[in-house]
């Protein structure tokens, strides 16, 4: 994967100290190397784990509860928040798909941040439907990974969030599945106790994961995102190492070896044969069937907001 590449790192050193809350310049410093050139391995890295995890997923049945929703930060400017949506077994924690959009800032603002945010929606204005775009996207996920299941009944868990309820309302294989008896929607508000017991807590865990070990996520930091697209490369890093290397419980016995893919029942030999190679054998887009909301990360479709001109 380093085809064309003047300097040579250890991705697996890059992939550690991604997932271990450091920003770019602490990697390009610990690595020796220029930011760009992290922003470069990033990116060659983020589009391998993105082809194997379509090579684990393609033809996956979930052989458990699913639970979605959407971790908010921001990228670029504080005028421009996000929405990472993930969807997760609802044991297992894996997950399946995700995607990121921009939003509009709302909530309280003083009369100058709301005229600083007039000034710049002359320039950038995010689109007022794309969370339920986005949400869209992870239907069409959903439906993918519940279809062949030899489950009877599978149950998506969601918050109170209007734009999930109308995403599952306009979508044709959702309606398809619902109308067989396949699948049901529960929807809890995002106020109830994060405990345990609270069927959103698959998500709740990983929303404390990503802030715990992306540096741009976590609360009130200097070190937010300023690119959308690196930002989901990065995230893809992190999802890659979240669900195919790290430890599925943190006081696991040492020598269990359980991963979060392996909590969903997913064939560890499935597993060696997407990732085995991931850094010696080069994935290409003509020859990955990547759709929907990874070939938009791997092909950096997110608009930038303020950029004059495409990454």
């Amino acid at each position: 994967i380093d085809y064309y590449a003047k300097r040579r790192i250890d991705y697996d050193e890059l992939v550690g100290l991604q997932a271990s809350c450091a920003g770019v310049r602490q990697i390009a410093r610990h690595l020796g190397v220029s930011c760009s050139t992290v922003e470069n391995k990033t990116m060659r890295f983020a589009r391998q784990a993105l082809a194997a995890h379509i090579m684990v997923s393609d033809g996956l049945a979930a052989e458990e509860d699913l639970c979605a929703d959407g971790l908010q930060s921001y990228w670029t400017s504080q005028y421009v928040p996000n929405n990472i949506t993930v969807l997760a077994g609802s044991t297992s924690r894996f997950l399946y798909s995700w995607n990121g959009v921009s939003l509009r800032r709302g909530g309280a603002m003083t009369d100058a941040q709301r005229r600083r945010r007039a000034a710049l929606e002359h320039r950038f204005r995010a689109a007022p439907e794309a969370l339920t775009h986005a949400f869209t996207d992870i239907c069409d996920s959903l439906c993918r990974v519940v279809a062949p299941t030899r489950c009877a009944h599978v149950r998506l868990d969601t918050d109170c969030h209007k734009a999930y309820r109308q995403a599952l309302k306009h979508h044709g294989g959702w309606q398809l599945l619902r109308g067989a008896g396949r699948v049901s929607h529960r929807r809890t508000s995002s106020r109830a106790p994060r405990t345990a017991a609270n069927p959103l807590a698959a998500v709740n865990t990983i929303d404390r994961q990503i802030r715990i070990d992306l540096a741009e996520h976590a609360r009130e930091t200097v070190r937010f995102a300023r690119n959308p697209n690196r930002s989901m490369e990065r995230f893809t890093v992190w999802a890659f190492a979240y669900n195919y290397r790290k430890r599925y419980l943190i006081n696991q016995p040492v020598g269990d070896a359980t991963t979060h893919s392996r909590a969903a029942g997913i064939d560890p030999e499935r597993v060696a044969a997407a990732t085995s190679a991931i850094t010696r054998t080069r994935r290409f887009l003509s020859h990955t069937p990547i759709l929907g909301e990874f070939r938009r990360i791997w092909l950096r479709m997110i608009e930038r907001p303020f950029a004059e001109g495409h990454d």
